[in-house]
């Protein structure tokens, strides 16, 4: 019945788009059914008015008149969409112009045995044995393996399945803006989808759908292994001092050890800096923990989180993460000012004194026009007074005001701090 009113299919309409061919704008035919739906609404209200029977006459068939509007109305619609000349627009590949994308997931995940075969081995099997070789008759072919980036594959010897990750979203990303200029007609994508170190983001299928690039994946291998535990991810500052304490809180989940226990490590090289007993949630339920440890000496340092395997695992090599932190021996420096001798002053420098981490300056204002300058490093430090220029504020990592008040500042230096703020990214307190 569809297509006999409709003259194509269902799923021809699911994979099409419905465009109209007519020479005028589209907001013009829908002006055109307001108007008509309008007119015949008036024209029914004044029929209904000249009924002998008088407009407010209990026994009028108001609902019949109702359903009469409706169906002209839907006419009316039917005869306007016919001269806008609808018509349904289906993408189709085009042989021997458009090339097929064959990407290879090469993450150490696809190394995994399953039923006496790699995951890997399996995902080769599917375009073998003349799969590969007929598509090849018709379009042409392109081949590309996958990890942390993607790379043309000359031959299917070529994949090892040792990376660490899959970065999925970058890799299309990838292929898409180094074939700008070939017109790809489908991507069909071999993958387990574990390992997944960066799904498509809305750029990237943006771009696919402005393209009218499908994608086809092709899974290989289970859902989940029946007992593993993986680290989803490691989240910490980038940066930090010699000698202080950083948090990183680490995501992870598992399968089949619900209730078990195992030991979470922090390790930079060999040492190990931190280290907590974890007891695991429900079977694929995310968990996360926050760790504290000593970042030590200056230097980059490959900080290594990991989650001691337990028994009887399948898969061990997703149980840890790196990430990477440059730890600075600079002090963070910070100006305090204050108007006028107080308790808390004297406390804050005497805490400032043991700390490890932030160098104190402070400026005192003894009486109207002198200034007691404390852990300055050199003579000329702020000997002219609090800065007026940005070079010798953003010098400081912080600025703390005291008891000050705001006319103590001239426009400049109320500006110089706005700026030590927005451009410095430094703090004020």
């Amino acid at each position: 019945m569809f297509t006999f009113l409709f003259k194509y299919p269902l799923s021809a309409f699911s994979r099409g788009q419905v465009v109209l061919l007519g020479p005028w704008p589209t907001w013009i035919l829908w002006v055109a059914i307001l108007l008509a739906a309008a007119g015949l609404a008036w024209w029914m209200r004044a029929r209904l008015l000249r009924a002998p029977a008088g407009p407010l006459a209990a026994s009028r068939p108001t609902w019949r008149a109702a359903a009469i509007w409706l169906l002209q109305t839907g006419l009316a619609v039917v005869v306007l969409l016919v001269i806008w000349q609808p018509a349904l627009l289906i993408t189709e590949l085009k042989a021997q112009q458009d090339v097929i994308a064959f990407l290879f997931d090469d993450s150490r995940s696809m190394a995994i045995a399953e039923n006496g075969t790699t995951r890997q081995t399996q995902a080769i099997d599917a375009l073998q044995h003349g799969v590969l070789a007929s598509v090849g008759q018709k379009f042409q072919t392109r081949l590309y393996r996958f990890d942390s980036r993607l790379n043309h594959l000359t031959d299917l010897k070529d994949l090892h399945a040792a990376a660490p990750a899959t970065h999925l979203g970058d890799s299309l990303q990838q292929l898409i803006e180094d074939t700008s200029d070939v017109p790809i007609g489908a991507i069909v994508l071999l993958t387990d989808g574990a390992d997944n170190a960066g799904g498509p983001g809305l750029e990237t299928m943006s771009a696919l759908r402005a393209r009218h690039i499908p994608v086809h994946t092709v899974g290989f291998g289970r859902e989940h292994a029946a007992h593993d535990i993986e680290i989803d991810d490691a989240v910490m500052a980038p940066r930090a001092l010699a000698e202080s304490r950083a948090a990183a809180t680490i995501g992870f989940h598992q399968h089949g050890y619900a209730g078990r226990k195992s030991r979470l490590i922090v390790r930079a090289g060999g040492k190990v800096l931190a280290f907590r007993d974890i007891t695991f949630d429900t079977d694929g339920v995310a968990q996360s923990e926050t760790m504290l440890f000593n970042v030590g000496d200056a230097g980059a340092k490959a900080l290594q989180f990991l989650i001691d395997p337990l028994t009887d695992e399948e898969n061990a090599g997703n149980n840890s993460v790196t990430r990477l932190v440059i730890v600075e021996a600079d002090k963070r420096r910070v100006l305090y000012l204050e108007g006028e001798p107080r308790w808390e002053y004297k406390f804050i420098k005497r805490a400032e004194e043991d700390d490890r981490v932030v160098s104190m300056v402070s400026m005192l204002r003894t009486t109207e026009n002198k200034i007691y300058r404390q852990g300055i490093q050199d003579p000329k430090e702020l000997a002219e007074g609090f800065p007026a220029r940005p070079e010798a504020l953003f010098a400081y990592q912080a600025l703390v005001i005291g008891s000050v008040e705001a006319n103590y500042f001239t426009p400049t230096q109320r500006e110089l701090i706005r700026q030590f703020v927005d451009r410095r990214d430094g703090g004020v307190l």
